[in-house]
């Protein structure tokens, strides 16, 4: 170890924070704020608190982080700022500074050893869950709020009950100020065509599926559920997407985690990363799957579809609004078909159905009660524009669509009714069963037994010399096929008439009345429960 630094030093080099820095500033700022970052979930509630403060240049927001007091879920900590472009400080110089705000959201952090005033944040939705095997309240733990001095933010008058059976003391320190997380997610509703078009579902309902970590969890019950989702949905009828607690990650190692689930992401499922992403999965879904994890409540909140899944959570405070939630919101069958029951999930739902269990979580608004106290706390003027959370990211956009599928098909005078799964090894009872493989991205298995290939081509002038060449290659298939537009769609028999297809919806979908020889006859494909019409013409 090079002298004079500590394991900490050696992550993070000493940074200009502090006054004896200020001459190598550009930006003349007049208070500093530092930001405790001891998890994953931690930061990025934090984040929705910072976004109040943007554009305001009086202040300089740096973080932190304590290596050496890590959490059980620390890892992936650096890697999180890393990607944010933040200011960090080592923890021994940020223990060394005055600040004049310091941010955290859990009790576990050594806040005692920094100096400044300072605001402590739930890491979820109130506090719902005992820490495991206790019966400690989660970010209610007695010893550590005592231990400092920090305001205590609360999402509920409710909860000042629960502070003062800990102490007075630590009653009189608390505000209710909301939930920020909450109310980001309410300012950016409006946006959930664009959100829900980033995740594959423009045309289609959007199934998110949340899980928290732990054997009680949806993973941990059924670490195949996701699997099983994505081979019993058809594709055209459902796009899925998981946000999963970054816990599962830390513990597992994002590595794992993918491979864990390479089938279910080959067959289409979206895996939102940890640091962000859920806000706008939960934004854009038409249902929610979750297990007893805060995701559930705020996807009540957002008065969404809502099925539990995974066991009754023995973390789960009783009487508190996530054991509310978990006694009125329908659970998940596993032996019954998945497809039903997220369909009568979606229709039997009403606005308004877990009101009262939100309104026991959250009380009132946050914005500007939480920007309030933030600068009250920094003795700063608030600015004059109204108080609001700023927008959420857009999703990067979708991974490559499903690469191989078997289809099934049920002609009905001109009108052929499609169903499309990902070609997982899952069986379905399909009459014209058939397989369609992409020529790159399928195995060497499904493209040896596909009745169709299929690729993209941006322009259609090469699509005669390849689909040519792929029925060469491939002798067991009836039909080459490109998507060359959203809507338009090339195709070649081996008897080797060529047609131009046209239909509002995924173009490939007419390659398969190529395959059963109605492309001449059928005017409109059902899918799911809608139908498109079709036009057909010979090249």
């Amino acid at each position: 170890m090079t002298e004079g630094l500590t394991p900490s030093d050696r992550f993070w080099p000493k940074l200009p924070v502090g006054r004896e820095f200020d001459r190598w500033l550009t930006v003349g700022f007049t208070r500093t704020v530092l930001v405790v970052v001891r998890t994953v979930t931690a930061g990025t509630r934090l984040l929705d608190v910072l976004s109040l403060l943007e554009d305001d240049h009086r202040i300089q927001v740096v973080f932190t982080c304590d290596e050496q007091n890590s959490a059980v879920f620390g890892s992936g900590v650096r890697d999180f700022l890393h990607e944010l472009g933040v200011v960090v400080l080592p923890w021994e110089q940020a223990i060394r500074t005055r600040f004049d705000l310091v941010l955290a959201a859990s009790e576990n952090d050594r806040l005692h050893l920094l100096d400044g005033p300072g605001i402590l944040f739930p890491h979820g939705i109130g506090f719902q869950k005992y820490y495991p095997g206790t019966t400690v309240v989660a970010g209610l733990h007695p010893e550590r709020l005592r231990g400092c001095d920090h305001t205590i933010a609360l999402s509920h008058h409710d909860q000042l009950e629960e502070l003062r059976r800990i102490g007075p003391d630590v009653a009189r320190r608390a505000e209710v100020v909301g939930d920020p997380c909450l109310d980001r997610l309410l300012a950016n509703t409006h946006r959930f065509e664009a959100f829900r078009e980033a995740f594959g579902g423009a045309d289609r309902p959007l199934l998110t599926v949340v899980s928290t970590w732990g054997p009680d969890s949806l993973l941990g019950t059924d670490p195949g559920l996701f699997t099983e989702l994505l081979a019993q949905l058809p594709v055209d009828e459902f796009a899925v997407c998981a946000a999963l607690h970054p816990g599962i990650t830390s513990a597992h190692g994002p590595w794992q985690l993918r491979t864990w689930l390479a089938t279910a992401r080959a067959a289409g499922l979206r895996l939102v990363t940890p640091a962000a992403g859920w806000q706008a999965a939960l934004i854009a879904a038409s249902c929610v799957l979750a297990d007893e994890g805060s995701l559930a409540l705020y996807a009540a909140a957002l008065d969404r579809p809502l099925l539990l899944a995974g066991r009754p959570a023995a973390s789960t405070v009783p009487g508190s609004p996530m054991a509310a939630l978990a006694e009125r919101a329908p659970r998940l069958e596993p032996d019954r078909p998945l497809h039903t029951q997220l369909r009568r999930a979606m229709d039997e739902h009403r606005p308004g159905r877990y009101r009262n269990v939100v309104e026991a979580a959250v009380a009132g608004s946050s914005a500007a009660a939480l920007r309030g106290l933030l600068y009250r706390r920094l003795r700063l003027a608030e600015p004059g524009q109204e108080a609001e959370f700023a927008p959420l990211p857009t999703p990067a956009p979708p991974p490559a669509p499903v690469s191989a599928f078997v289809i099934g098909a049920r002609p009905h005078g001109e009108t052929v009714e499609l169903i499309r799964f990902p070609a997982t090894d899952t069986g379905h009872r399909l009459e014209y069963r058939h397989l369609a493989a992409h020529a790159t991205r399928a195995s060497l298995r499904q493209l040896s037994g596909a009745a169709i290939v299929f690729t993209e081509l941006h322009e259609p002038e090469p699509f005669s010399e390849w689909a040519e060449a792929m029925l060469r290659r491939w002798p067991a298939a009836h039909v080459a096929a490109a998507r060359i537009s959203d809507t338009v769609c090339l195709t070649r028999d081996r008897a080797g008439e060529e047609r131009e297809l046209s239909l509002r919806a995924d173009p490939l979908l007419a390659a398969s009345l190529v395959y059963l020889g109605s492309a001449t006859t059928t005017r409109v494909i059902a899918i799911g429960e809608r139908t498109v019409r079709v036009t057909s013409r010979v090249r």
